[in-house]
């Protein structure tokens, strides 16, 4: 029984006989572990407040092991940020709209220039293209075959940098991705070449024009693949940024693709004449 001011009442026997000092002080430890409104209990700590404590620990433990991870990996994008300082452009300067025209600007100017040499080599050819037409009937498909490879590889690699799965150093990650792309080059080829040979056939050329211009293809789309996985990672080496990759190698192949079609088309037709 309790007192309205909240302490225990003695025992009736009390007075009786005297009982034990540990009798005695049993009502004044409950009452110290009582909670308010309810009757005092002694409880000890349960299995489940137990595993509680300890899954805790462990959890303290998973966190601490996941923050060095971050930490190292913080690290590692601080040091790969730092060598790679100046190589890409802000998409946003604070210079307004004309923050990147004028370096846009050049690159493309001289693009141009460059892809000026294409009417230069098909001048030096003018013989080759009289007597065989239907190459020139095709020429866009191979230049156009060539940038459209060259240009997937690019940014392939481009992205791969952004991302940090491609490293600009040569290392053997990096080695690995290149030796995949010369494989994908040869298939490609090889795919981009039998579907060229349909088309030419189906456009009523004549067998010898089919096989020039399928072998040029096959040499375009393998050597655009080639120079579209190498262009960005040459670029990235001389510090330039490497996303003029993908421009770059479309003006590349317009000019390359003439002239390895100039050359490649007279020694087929010379062999298939003999």
């Amino acid at each position: 029984r309790f007192r309205p001011g909240g302490l225990p009442s003695p025992p009736a026997t009390l007075g009786r006989h005297r009982p034990p000092l540990v009798m005695l002080l049993l009502p004044l430890i409950a009452h110290a572990f009582a909670t308010p409104g309810r009757s005092p209990v002694l409880r000890l700590p349960s299995a489940a407040s137990v595993s509680g404590r300890l899954d805790g620990a462990q959890s303290a433990a998973t966190l601490a092991e996941e923050n060095e991870l971050l930490r190292a990996r913080v690290a590692e994008l601080e040091e790969r940020a730092e060598s790679t300082e100046g190589l890409c452009e802000l998409l946003d300067d604070g210079g307004g709209w004309t923050s990147s025209l004028r370096t846009r600007a050049s690159w493309l100017l001289g693009l141009l220039v460059c892809q000026s040499a294409s009417s230069l080599v098909l001048a030096e050819n003018e013989s080759l293209l009289l007597e065989h037409p239907t190459v020139i009937f095709f020429m866009t498909m191979l230049v156009g075959a060539g940038g459209n490879a060259g240009n997937q590889a690019a940014v392939r690699i481009i992205r791969g940098l952004a991302t940090g799965e491609v490293d600009p150093r040569p290392t053997q990650r990096t080695r690995s991705i290149v030796s995949d792309e010369l494989l994908r080059a040869a298939v490609l080829a090889f795919i981009l070449v039998v579907a060229g040979f349909v088309r030419v056939v189906a456009f009523d050329a004549t067998l010898a024009d089919a096989a020039a211009i399928s072998a040029s293809l096959f040499l375009i789309v393998s050597t655009s693949v080639v120079l579209g996985t190498l262009l960005p990672l040459l670029l990235q080496a001389a510090k330039i940024d490497a996303a003029h990759a993908s421009t770059t190698i479309q003006v590349v192949m317009d000019v390359l693709g003439v002239l390895i079609t100039c050359s490649v088309a007279p020694l087929v037709f010379g062999a298939l004449a003999t």
